[in-house]
């Protein structure tokens, strides 16, 4: 079943809830991998002009909001 189209109000704060999630067994983000990812995203975050309000960064998977 496809997803709705998402909904865009100009003019109006909007909240986007991120996730990514990889195909692979087991874990393959280690510490190194996770610094990488969370300095990606604190990078794209400043040249997009977002505000990231919350991030869970795992093994095989991350989810920002």
């Amino acid at each position: 079943m496809p997803r709705t189209s998402r909904m865009i109000i100009a003019e109006q704060i909007a909240v986007y809830h991120v996730m990514s999630r990889t195909a692979l067994d087991g874990f393959p983000l280690k510490d190194v991998e996770k610094d990488f990812m969370l300095d990606l995203i604190k990078r794209f975050s400043a040249l997009y002009f977002t505000e990231i309000l919350g991030f869970c960064l795992m093994g095989d998977h991350f989810i920002c909001w």
